[in-house]
């Protein structure tokens, strides 16, 4: 005889005039255990499945977010999805939500109601474990994205930079991959964020100079180097090494360029000034404790700007350039290990 069997019986006995005493004795139950289901009984008059258990959990819970503001996040994340180029996490929301003068929830409480009502994507997440010397402290990372089309306009390429330290991102439009193109973009990104001390990319030729000429500095090396900055070639097919600014064209291919329609290459190169001062503005990160690039920016040691000084066609400062490789060999003779976790640098 399974409980609920016995639970019927032992009512269905009590109303046939047995004692109470005899029935719990013979089912070797309580009384309490007998009068808790007699009231149970009672309450439904005798209808429905009274003998069936009940769920035990509260039925109002203190600390639950209430439906209006539950609604408020839903709708604060669709508006952020509509935008574009905004963050839709919950940390960009509690910031919305704050913004606008509500008192948001806990950020893994929003995440509880982003997943209860569907809304979260999950990302694969790719690791490494292979070490990669650290040799400079302040260090800007590049990538060219692209062939992109616009349509009925043509091809272009986007010279993508971003500062490690404080994420400030810059977004420039080339209609051609070559050299003297990326090195104005340079040019532009470090008049406003400063000149680093390293500027680490891959092997892309554009970068590196040319085939034709393999003993000579390219536009973009020869740059740098007058500029006392040191170029850092990432070893060949490991794009996880550049992975701030792999992470960027992420964001910078799914939140601007396949969200947007462009009409030509002018109104793309206004777009993408309004795209990276979005992101310098308002993208949070959690590597900076959630902060914006603008705020860290403001945080950190100020940078020598670029002057315009240098002219791609003037001659380097040899005394210049072999300090820098004197420096960049003496980092790497003093970092041992194997020849395939080795440091590339290619100039």
């Amino acid at each position: 005889m399974n409980e609920y069997e016995k639970r019927k019986q032992a009512i269905q006995r009590h109303l046939a005039g047995e004692t109470v005493t005899s029935i719990v004795n013979s089912l070797g139950k309580s009384r309490p255990w007998f009068y808790n289901w007699l009231k149970r009984y009672q309450a439904a008059d005798g209808d429905g499945n009274w003998f069936e258990d009940q769920s035990r959990a509260p039925k109002t819970k203190p600390t639950r977010v209430s439906e209006a503001l539950e609604q408020q996040v839903l709708c604060v994340r669709k508006e952020l999805e509509q935008q574009g180029i905004a963050q839709t996490g919950a940390i960009a929301i509690s910031y919305e939500l704050r913004n606008r003068g509500f008192d948001p929830p806990e950020v893994w409480t929003i995440n509880r109601i982003l997943a209860r009502h569907r809304v979260t994507r999950t990302k694969p997440v790719r690791r490494s474990n292979k070490a990669y010397p650290e040799l400079f402290f302040h260090t800007h990372q590049m990538d060219l994205v692209g062939p992109r089309w616009i349509k009925g306009d043509g091809r272009f390429y986007s010279v993508n930079m971003i500062d490690s330290r404080s994420r400030c991102c810059s977004v420039n439009p080339v209609r051609t991959k070559a050299s003297t193109g990326i090195a104005q973009a340079l040019a532009s990104f470090w008049a406003s964020h400063g000149i680093p001390d390293a500027l680490q990319m891959d092997n892309e030729l554009a970068f590196r100079g040319s085939n034709r000429y393999p003993r000579s500095f390219g536009s973009v090396v020869r740059f740098a180097l007058a500029m006392g900055v040191a170029p850092v070639f990432i070893p060949l097919a490991e794009p996880w090494r550049n992975g701030i600014i792999e992470r960027f064209n992420n964001t910078y291919d799914k939140r601007f360029y396949r969200s947007r329609n462009f009409a030509d290459f002018d109104h793309l190169k206004q777009a993408s000034g309004e795209f990276s001062n979005f992101h310098n503005y308002h993208h949070r990160y959690s590597s900076l404790d959630h902060k914006t690039p603008n705020q860290m920016q403001k945080l950190l040691p100020e940078t020598i700007l670029y002057d315009g000084r240098f002219n791609l066609e003037q001659r380097i400062r040899y005394w210049r350039v072999i300090s820098i490789l004197f420096a960049l060999f003496e980092a790497i003779v003093s970092f041992t290990c194997p020849t395939n976790r080795f440091l590339w640098i290619q100039v």
